[in-house]
């Protein structure tokens, strides 16, 4: 009988655990001595002999210490630990004989444990994972419980690369039992992943985890997921800005007057984009591999050079009209027309060159001829603001549907 176990040294009550473990194993050995198995308590799981043979195992307390995100693989890696619980009949004692009410079990091979591995066991081996069971200890009512380390390497799934550089990244892990698949009964706690906030680093992203869940189709599986999205802002200002720009350069490139100076601005713009475009290429290009969707941003960036080469092409064209020498007057209907567009927009009613309107002074000293080629530079003046209007119209409303 032991009535003072409080006042053992250390040693000593080391010492009291392994007697009190041997005694134990030797229990369950004279048991199930007619199985022919050696060290039963550690070989045999809880359940031998019985009618049902599921072992319940409770997973909880998942928790992250460090994880590590290659965005070029897209895998992720994770270091943590999670506690693994269950009930072993075998380890249970008489607590008025043994005045203990936990024992902890200095060995791994000294106890039956639920073995897990992440998915099947050659996709383990192939990513590297490693799983370790330490600090097991029992009560005296045979509740067991083993605190479980990891390092898990996934692969993760992008599909929400459209809305680059503010993606979610999904990873996804599965853990299963090694050994005893058939009764092994993994059970989760309902609590979401948990970071240690002692040793855990965000690396500018900021990661929320799932609440675990298992399946049982075949085996017992517990799957938890982590959403890992950036928290900086410096990738996503680098790619706005010269987006916005570009953008704003463009709507605003008809009040410049001139079509000629409208002509060189827009050229300008269209190279500012193409230094866009290759910028793009460097940030984005390398996150390309897996994924099927084009960020909004590179779509936006695509629709705003499609819209300024119209715009450029329409300019040059007008303005080639504009320079071509007219004898006849413009239709009438084109005259009130270009008037009445010419006071409405009236940024776009601008004085040509110089040296045109010496041109066609020169060329008709009563200004008959120089009337109508006035006439039908107004209503050139008057279909280009109408047609540059419309552009930055059709390109606003192309960027509200694109985002």
């Amino acid at each position: 009988m032991i009535h003072y176990v409080q006042q053992l040294e250390q040693h000593q009550y080391a010492s009291f655990e392994q007697c009190l473990y041997y005694f134990l194993a030797t229990e369950t050995q004279k048991k199930f001595a007619s199985s022919g198995v050696p060290h039963a308590i550690a070989a045999l799981p809880p359940t031998y002999g019985k009618r049902n043979r599921t072992v319940s195992v409770r997973a909880s307390q998942i928790t992250l210490q460090h994880s590590h995100l290659n965005e070029f693989l897209k895998d992720l890696t994770i270091h943590g630990y999670l506690q693994l619980d269950w009930n072993d009949e075998r380890l249970s004692w008489d607590n008025n004989r043994w005045k203990v009410n936990q024992l902890q079990i200095r060995s791994a091979s000294h106890a039956w444990l639920p073995l897990i591995t992440a998915q099947s066991f050659d996709g383990a081996l192939a990513n590297g994972d490693t799983v370790e069971i330490r600090r097991i200890e029992t009560s005296r009512r045979g509740n067991v419980s083993a605190l479980v380390n990891f390092s898990l390497k996934t692969f993760c799934e992008d599909s929400d690369f459209k809305n680059f550089p503010d993606d979610i990244y999904k990873c996804c892990f599965q853990l299963e039992p090694f050994k005893n698949q058939d009764i092994i009964q993994l059970v989760a706690d309902g609590m979401p992943v948990f970071t240690d906030p002692k040793s855990f680093r965000d690396y500018g992203w900021l990661m929320s985890g799932t609440i675990p869940t298992v399946t049982n189709d075949p085996i017992s599986q517990l799957q938890f997921c982590i959403n890992l999205q950036r928290s900086t802002n410096s990738v996503r200002i680098e790619l706005t800005l010269p987006t916005w720009t570009c953008a704003i350069l463009f709507l605003f490139s008809p009040f410049l007057g001139r079509v000629q100076i409208q002509i060189a601005a827009k050229m300008f713009i269209l190279f500012l984009q193409f230094l866009t475009l290759q910028l793009f290429s460097n940030r984005i290009s390398p996150h390309l591999g897996s994924a099927a969707a084009t960020p909004v941003i590179l779509r936006i960036l695509e629709f705003a050079i499609i819209m300024n080469t119209i715009s450029i092409v329409t300019s040059i064209l007008l303005w080639m009209f504009m320079r071509l020498k007219r004898t006849l007057p413009p239709w009438g209907w084109l005259s009130q027309a270009s008037q009445l567009i010419n006071r409405v927009l009236c940024v776009f009613n601008t004085v040509d060159e110089p040296d045109h309107e010496i041109e066609l002074q020169n060329a008709d000293k009563t200004g008959s001829v120089g009337r109508y080629q006035e006439d039908w530079n107004n209503a050139f003046i008057a279909i280009h603001g109408a047609s540059m209007t419309a552009y930055s119209l059709i390109f606003i409303l192309g960027y509200l549907i694109i985002r």
